[in-house]
């Protein structure tokens, strides 16, 4: 008979582990106060020191003495303003200004409206940037705040560094479109803004400012902003974005730009612009605002390469100023073939080139048999081959300079005397 074996009751939980989770909770907790405490006692001496200044400051700025106000804002003002950090932290005194920044909100609309609060205004406009995600468009409130108080004696935003202008530009987008959408004025940002796209221009940041002034519709503002050294990369920007840009934001950007490259004398470029817009106007006006005869030509052979009529350019009317006859043959290109003749001989590709010479046939190891003639696919091939390689030298051996009775054309059957044909026109 089997004997029964004692078997010990088996628990659900093991009550080593179910011991650790309830402790699992309190250790978190101290977890916790370990490292708020730590995080306090990391802080250096410096600072420490710093940030008790900071407090020390707020307090006087919530003292009945009015007098402590301005020396606490300066002494705000020039902390901020040297704090230096890395490109991925947030400055120390933001840092530590930050859980004061409500308080701070609520003591500003006590005061009554002096350079002094203007100022508080201006620091808070630099908190903000902290609550950007609580509070957004708090940097440009306070921003408008402070110039509104100020009146014609405008601080300039760049005195705060870059990432405060670029904080402020990306908010003016957004604070543009409900304003507009809400009918208000939008006088205050668009002066805001031409002072942050002065600013990026003059720290090599051209695309950020062509962009703010585009979100604000006042492109053409620029053109009084930029001088010798950036007005090429705004021209090349903007031309750039044109293919991206729905009308009539793109004419916008073309006439401005070419009211920049007319402005420094950039005749040539202005030109090209100005037959994008096959305005009648403008290309007349730019082609005769060229005080240099070589100039003139040289814009006188784009008229012509872009096909512009030439009663645009000059008049044609009886009793008009005769034109110069080199100047009349360049927009009429009458010597185009004998230019491009000139320049085919300075670059050394005058001399003509037979299929032998294009092919390298003689480098080739093996011999093809001469029993099976031309081949039609072959005798093509070599019409396109020769058309491209010699075109508008009439010189080519095949075409322009065959023998009598051994013409090329009629080597060819169907389709290849077509095309025979039309490379001759090529050629010559």
């Amino acid at each position: 008979m089997p004997v029964e074996l004692p078997v010990a009751p088996i628990p659900s939980e093991d009550p080593k582990r179910k011991k650790e989770k309830n402790g699992t909770a309190e250790g978190a907790d101290e977890k916790a106060k370990s490292k708020d405490k730590t995080d306090e006692e990391e802080l250096s001496e410096e600072d420490q020191a710093l940030k008790n200044e900071l407090e020390m400051l707020v307090e006087r700025l919530q003292e009945p003495d009015k007098r402590l106000y301005r020396p606490a804002l300066e002494a705000l003002r020039t902390l901020i303003r040297t704090s230096t950090s890395s490109m991925t932290s947030v400055p120390k005194p933001l840092k530590f200004l930050r859980p004061v920044y409500p308080s701070l909100q609520e003591l500003y609309e006590t005061w009554d409206p002096s350079s002094e609060k203007a100022l508080f205004a201006e620091i808070l406009s630099v908190l903000a940037m902290t609550y950007s995600d609580t509070q957004p468009r708090g940097t440009l409130k306070y921003r408008l705040l402070s110039d509104e108080i100020t009146g014609g004696e405008k601080s300039d935003p760049g005195s705060w560094g870059h990432e405060y202008v670029r904080h402020i530009a990306a908010e003016l987008g957004s604070e543009y479109v409900a304003r507009k959408e809400a009918n208000e004025q939008v006088e205050d940002l668009i002066a805001l803004a031409v002072t942050c796209a002065r600013f990026l221009l003059l720290h090599n940041a051209e695309a950020d400012a062509v962009d703010l002034l585009e979100e604000l519709e006042s492109i053409a503002a620029i053109i009084d902003l930029v001088d010798n050294n950036t007005y090429s990369r705004v021209c090349l920007y903007m031309v750039s974005c044109v293919n991206f840009l729905a009308p009539p934001d793109d004419l916008t950007f073309l006439e401005t730009a070419h009211a920049l490259y007319v402005k420094y004398s950039k005749f040539p470029e202005a030109l090209a612009l100005s037959i994008r817009l096959y305005n009648r106007d403008l290309i007349r006006a730019d082609f005769e605002a060229a005080a240099n005869p070589l100039m003139k030509r040289q814009l006188a052979f784009m008229i012509a390469r872009a096909g512009i009529p030439l009663e645009w350019v000059i008049d044609t009317s009886e009793g008009a100023e005769e034109i110069e006859e080199d100047l009349m043959e360049c927009l009429c290109n009458t010597k185009l073939s004998t230019h491009f003749r000139a320049f085919g001989k300075d670059v050394g590709a005058l001399e003509p080139k037979s299929l032998e010479d294009i092919y390298k046939s003689h480098l080739e190891q093996t011999r093809l048999s001469a029993t099976g003639g031309d081949s039609a696919r072959a005798n093509l091939a070599g019409t396109f081959v020769n058309a491209f390689t010699n075109a508008g030298f009439a010189n080519d051996p095949l075409m322009a300079k065959a023998a009598a009775g051994d013409s090329w054309v009629y080597k060819n059957k169907d389709h290849g005397v077509t095309s025979a044909a039309a490379s001759l026109g090529m050629v010559g």
